[in-house]
């Protein structure tokens, strides 16, 4: 029996939605990882002209894979459970505007752009096919995480940078001042001056521009002391970034399990939406268990008795070292 659109859309948009749906993930994702091992290996012209057949068919391969995979989506798009996709027409063009889909289509573009086109230069098409890395991101939760981590954190690492740009700018400007007649070839012009600047603020130091004078040296010296605090910015940014994201991440999945344990027992289907959960934000099992075990040790347990003076039923409610007594009906006390 076929399956329907609903299927086929759960099937490639939810990995662990079913077997298929997982081994389908995983042969998608190996796919795109030989196509970017081919596109190096290609880019020796010695492999190339030994394997070029083989080369060619797995392109060939690769793209009929990829425009199957990426025409499934459109189609399959209206089947999303989010409403804005839903409309046919509309929610199709909506798609096909979102950064997913647009990776999707720059993985098969350059092969059609050049069959049309009649582009030759093997050098470009081999170095535009390297852009199907990017739809690594769709398989991978650690990119998927990085990708969220940079929008969250935009503002700041634009600033940042603007601060180094700036840095950089007036660094290139000092030398040019105080170097630029001793040096004229390195630091003649502030823009001689840029790649000198760039590469110390980077800490790189490739050490094949240097200062000659004593003036410039001081200057030289300050620039790199400075540059080790701005240039570790965006760094310091990103690794906030990810720390908060998954403690964020953590919390949520933690709240989950919170509202899970507070029914009587555990069902198959709570297990299920749990680990979809995990999955789904990149929790790893490790993480998981230790959350799993710390709400059970402070979850809430409900003990079911009779009041002994009134006789009324009551509900106790109590986690480790506290009872909260609470009886069933409004006006009662005990």
């Amino acid at each position: 029996m076929w399956p329907t659109r609903q299927q086929l859309y759960t099937c490639l948009e939810q990995a662990d939605s079913s077997p298929i749906a997982r081994w389908l993930d995983y042969g998608l994702t190996s796919l795109i990882i030989l196509n970017v091992f081919a596109v190096v290996l290609a880019s020796e012209a010695s492999i190339y002209q030994r394997f070029s057949l083989g080369f060619d068919y797995f392109e060939w391969f690769s793209i009929v894979v990829f425009t199957i995979e990426y025409g499934l989506r459109v189609w399959l798009i209206p089947h999303s459970t989010q409403k804005k996709y839903q409309p046919p027409l509309k929610g199709r063009l909506r798609y096909l505007i979102t950064p997913m889909a647009l990776v999707d289509l720059l993985a098969i573009l350059p092969f059609y752009l050049s069959a049309v086109l009649g582009i030759s230069d093997l050098r470009i098409l081999r170095s535009l096919r390297l852009l199907r890395v990017f739809k690594l991101t769709r398989h991978s939760q650690s990119m998927d995480l990085l990708i969220k981590v940079v929008r969250q954190e935009a503002e700041t690492l634009i600033s940042a940078l603007l601060v180094l740009c700036l840095l950089i700018l007036l660094a290139a400007a000092g030398m040019y001042l105080v170097e630029g007649e001793d040096q004229p070839e390195a630091f003649g012009s502030i823009l001689r001056a840029l790649w000198w600047s760039m590469v110390t603020l980077a800490t790189i130091g490739y050490g094949d521009v240097v200062p000659i004078t004593s003036l410039g040296k001081v200057l030289a010296g300050f620039i790199i002391m400075t540059g080790v605090a701005i240039a570790a910015l965006p760094t310091a940014i990103l690794a906030s970034g990810f720390m908060n994201e998954l403690i964020h991440r953590r919390n949520l999945f933690r709240m989950e399990v919170i509202q899970a344990l507070e029914q009587d027992q555990l069902k198959f289907a709570d297990l299920r939406h749990l680990e979809h959960l995990r999955l789904t934000i990149g929790i790893s099992h490790a993480d998981a268990r230790l959350i799993f075990e710390e709400v059970k040790q402070t979850a809430w347990l409900q003990t079911h008795l009779n009041c002994p003076h009134c006789h009324q039923g009551l509900v106790i409610r109590h986690p480790a070292g506290q009872i909260h007594l609470t009886a069933h009906q409004k006006n009662a006390t005990t």
